[in-house]
Formats: structure tokens, sequence, C-alpha cells
């Protein structure tokens, strides 16, 4: 018997096809949409991951981020903090809708291509946000390519 464990491999590839972006005619939510792939599907599938941004601001709350944000940015050159913000922005978006997504996932999901409303999955998106908090913060700051000097809190 080998000691060796055989290294999982995920059910779903999902890779992020755009967003975030303002949901048309809907100014209080925004929205990104994934691929989402099954090893056994022939094709992927397109989820629209919806979310209200009074979710999103009551996130950022319980994440600590503006707080959290501000010492990262100290650390940017001036001259780039604004570009540096946009992309945090950005950045914190997406993964708000990848853990919603990865909520609807857990569910069941489908071959079809679907919309998560704004107001689906909003207690498993917040827990799943608090669980994963310092995850988000590591992978944020691991994308804008920063140092790690000390771990993500």
């Amino acid at each position: 018997m080998s000691l060796l464990s055989t290294p999982q491999i995920p059910l779903f590839r999902i890779t992020l096809f755009y967003g975030p972006e303002a949901v048309e005619g809907a100014s209080d939510s925004v929205h990104c949409v994934f691929n989402v792939k099954k090893r056994s599907w022939k094709g992927g599938v397109q989820v629209e991951v919806v979310m209200q941004k009074n979710q999103i601001a009551r996130l950022e709350g319980v994440l600590e981020y503006p707080l959290w944000l501000k010492d990262i940015l100290s650390r940017v050159p001036a001259d780039d903090r604004e570009e540096y913000l946009e992309k945090t922005q950005d950045l914190l978006v997406q993964l708000l809708c990848f853990h919603k997504l990865q909520a609807f996932i857990q569910r069941g999901i489908r071959q079809e291509n679907i919309q998560i409303p704004r107001d689906s999955l909003v207690s498993e998106t917040d827990e799943a946000v608090q669980r994963e908090a310092v995850e988000i913060k590591r992978q944020i700051y691991v994308e804008l390519d920063l140092i790690e000097e000390e771990n993500a809190q």
C-alpha cells in the first residue's frame, strides 16, 4: 500500500468570465459571470452571480476590509494607490461572488446557464465569507503581487 495519497481533483473548473459590472436597471446590484465546467460535462455553463451592494458593504465590515485595505495601500507607492484601490475593489467583489457561486454549487448545479439572484443564498454567502476571511484577504494580496511580510489578518 502506498503512503502517497492521490491528489484530490476538483469536480468543477470555475473561471471568471467577466465582472464585476453594474446590473442594468438595478443600481443597487453588481454581477460577475463565471464559466463552470464539471469534469463529467462535455461543455461548461455560464453562471451569473448577482450581489446587492449593501451585502457587499456589510461583508466589507465583517472582513474589517477598510482597515486592512488602508494598511495594504500604505505599503504601495503613493502614485500607484488609486490603481491598487480599484483593483482591490474588483477582486473583493469577484471573490464574494465566487463564494456565493460555491454555495450554489454545493446545493446542486445542473448543466444549464443560470442566474443566481441577488436575494438568493445571502446567509450562506455571509457564512462562507466569515469562514474564509483570511483566505480572501490572502488571495487579494497575492493577486496584487505584494510581498507577504505577515499573514493577511
